[in-house]
């Protein structure tokens, strides 16, 4: 019951976080157009893989250590906020050092200072991340999800203004940068005040054997969260650099819609990795066939609702100017709904400690990524981009299908068959 209770609370929260993303969106659109919604997308996603880039996996050890009990709680966090100031500090010089690089590339329709000012939105989400993962460990979920809601609602109530003509001056861009910032800065906050709340201080110091240990683990399983991170990311990435701004608002509206229930996946994955640390591995992979089957069929279902209804929604709320952005929503689709049960075998790779497993499928993905999106984008512009990226989906969960069969012993047949896992099945 608390599996189904922690992770139907962190689906909600997903939801409520992507309803206001939504509401963000629809802000930024209607105020700013096409051309504001694709800056604001860069805006956004570059502190992010930022964050992913400076993390060294530490956020995937972090619960994993705590729910072991391998150390201490409080020298755990300590130790993070000392790597997280120490690794966002190095994070930003690096921005601040080819700041102008990032405006004349992806930021063009932004003042240069408040490109240096959307870098800092980097070092706090690093922070944030090792902050909220050290709630993960210790299954206080309904924090950690507050945690990542802030950072949503602080964005829109700081974006706000723009219904009152703020950008009408030439500011509305510059808001832009202001309200990422500030949602990552609320975020962040809410993280240090939370952990306070359970006596557990967020100040610095590193514990060497702990930073050594976490590290270690952690890259195992690093590379492949930064490719995961780009599987999603880069298709926007790349088109920023070959399309117009207006082409890359219209992706960032096809592919937040065609992710309206990712959610459930990224949900299962966060409640799994301290559950299936504190198990055996027979245990584990009990729990992990019994929730596979029924995810995916649960994910499907909802990618069909998507199909069906999701190409008018789009037109509708955004306006006709966005209706370029449907069949790219509809490819995306495709990629999604074979992503079904990646969150289950994501969540069990790690707590039986073979986060490397997660590295390779999501490099697997990440190949096609890449060549997909540098022969599609050129020519097809979105279309391509969407195509590449529902391909390297499709890759990568039969990639992760595939170690989750071998490590459980059993065949895909078996799998797709199975009613009630029992002890001897695993």
């Amino acid at each position: 019951m608390s599996l189904l209770r922690n992770t139907s609370m962190t689906v909600a929260a997903h939801y409520l976080a992507n309803g206001t993303k939504a509401a963000i969106a629809l802000v930024v659109a209607s105020t700013l157009g096409a051309k504001g919604a694709g800056t604001f997308a860069m805006v956004r996603i570059l502190p992010h893989l930022g964050a992913n880039v400076l993390c060294l996996g530490v956020s995937i050890a972090v619960p994993y250590l705590i729910a072991g009990r391998r150390h201490g709680l409080q020298a755990i966090t300590q130790t993070v906020v000392a790597l997280g100031l120490l690794l966002g500090a190095l994070g930003y010089a690096g921005w601040f050092l080819f700041g102008g690089l990032l405006h004349a590339r992806f930021f063009t329709e932004l003042p240069e200072g408040a490109v240096l000012l959307v870098g800092t939105g980097m070092p706090l989400l690093l922070l944030r991340n090792y902050l909220n993962s050290v709630q993960q460990g210790m299954e206080s979920f309904k924090g950690a999800n507050l945690v990542l809601c802030m950072e949503e609602f602080g964005t829109l109530l700081l974006l706000l203004p723009l219904l009152w003509g703020a950008g009408s001056e030439g500011g509305g861009t510059t808001l832009l940068a202001i309200a990422a910032v500030g949602g990552a800065a609320a975020s962040c906050l809410t993280a240090v005040l939370l952990l306070m709340w359970h006596r557990v201080w967020p100040w610095p110091r590193l514990h060497w054997a702990i930073a050594v240990e976490a590290i270690r683990f952690g890259l195992k399983g690093h590379v492949g969260r930064l490719a995961n991170v780009l599987n999603w990311r880069l298709d926007a990435v790349i088109l920023s650099a070959l399309a117009s701004v207006e082409v890359v608002g219209c992706y960032a509206v096809a592919s937040q819609a065609a992710e309206l229930f990712r959610p459930l996946s990224q949900s299962v994955t966060y409640v799994l990795r301290p559950l299936m640390s504190s198990l055996s591995l027979a245990e584990a992979r009990v729990r992990g066939l019994f929730l596979y089957r029924r995810v995916f069929l649960l994910n499907l279902g909802l990618v069909l609702i998507m199909a069906l209804v999701g190409g008018h929604a789009i037109v509708l709320i955004f306006g006709k100017e966005f209706a370029t952005a449907v069949p790219a929503f509809q490819i995306l689709l495709i990629g999604l709904a074979a992503h079904g049960a990646d969150g289950v075998v994501a969540g069990y790779n790690v707590g039986i400690g073979r986060p490397e497993f997660n590295t390779y499928t999501a490099l697997a993905g990440l190949v096609i990524t890449v060549v997909g999106d540098i022969a599609l984008i050129p020519p097809y512009s979105l279309i391509g981009a969407a195509i590449a990226s529902s391909v390297a989906y499709s890759v990568k969960a039969a990639t992760m299908t595939a170690l989750f069969l071998s490590s459980c012993n059993i065949t895909l047949t078996q799998l797709i068959g199975i009613k009630e896992c029992s002890p001897d099945a695993a």
